[in-house]
């Protein structure tokens, strides 16, 4: 009768600990749900709350948006290899890397310094809502949002073509100032599908051609200079004027023009590279 006893003993204890167990965990997934960063589950990769080790954040401010790198645990021979299935397998990750300057923006600070990341091995987001990078070597995930990089909804209108549907979206430079001064510099990726529906709608627009532009104009593209090797493409230059006269702004001469646009379609590629700048 009395080894019974003990025997029930140990298993309500044994119950007990299982059902505390499972609602420390859930209280926990609950807490971090509610109070925690979870930046990282917006990239489309199954990372849990325990698979982080740290977070350090950098930058998390309203207006400059967020900076944070994430140090994931890789106490197992296979957590790394998991994230890289992933990644491999995943439409919004690929090994083709951002331009040097987004690049730039990455990096850590020790000791005062910044140093910049280990490029061995990494993987990039191509989603739209931020930039991300997936060092597998160190086992650490950069996540990077900025206001004007990433949520600037200013499409140029002006060229008369729907892009809001691309892959992924480059800016260089954002107008600004009180007078709205500065320069618009985009590179837009699009799938061969949505390409195909591009080159259908600037076959009918008369602002386009397939004449390649002049030289000069193309070194207004200072970070993309493969313009200058673009076989089949369609291009448009236009004159703008940024004055609030609308009148003016629908016949700009070089009189009243503030400025230029160029818009030049990579055929082959699917890539829209599109400038704007008035002084």
């Amino acid at each position: 009768m009395k080894n019974k006893k003990i025997i029930l003993y140990i298993f309500l204890v044994s119950i007990i600990c299982i059902i505390v167990s499972f609602l420390s965990v859930g209280i926990t997934k609950l807490y971090f749900s509610i109070n925690g960063d979870t930046d990282y589950k917006k990239l489309g990769l199954e990372i849990d709350e325990y698979d982080i080790e740290y977070c350090t954040i950098y930058t998390e401010d309203f207006l400059d948006g967020k900076y944070k790198v994430y140090k994931l645990k890789n106490y197992y021979t296979n957590s790394m290899e998991n994230f890289k299935n992933q990644l491999e397998d995943s439409n919004l990750w690929d090994k083709n890397k951002y331009y040097e300057y987004i690049m730039k923006e990455f990096s850590e600070i020790k000791d005062d310094s910044l140093i910049p990341i280990d490029r061995e091995d990494l993987y990039y987001y191509n989603g739209k809502n931020a930039y991300a990078i997936f060092d597998l070597k160190n086992a650490k995930l950069y996540y990077y949002i900025n206001r004007i990089f990433n949520h600037h909804v200013d499409y140029p209108k002006d060229l008369d073509l729907d892009i809001r549907d691309y892959i992924n979206r480059e800016i260089y430079d954002v107008r600004g100032g009180p007078q709205n001064d500065g320069r618009d510099y985009y590179v837009y990726k699009f799938t061969e599908e949505r390409g195909k529906d591009i080159i259908e709608e600037l076959e009918q627009n008369k602002k386009w051609s397939k004449n390649k532009i002049e030289e000069d104009k193309l070194e207004y593209f200072e970070y993309n200079k493969e313009v200058f090797d673009i076989k089949n493409g369609y291009f448009y230059y236009g004159l703008v004027c940024r004055t609030r006269d609308v009148n003016e702004k629908k016949n700009v001469t070089k009189e009243n023009a503030t400025g230029y646009e160029i818009g030049i379609y990579d055929i082959d590629n699917n890539i829209l590279y599109y400038c704007w700048e008035s002084i």
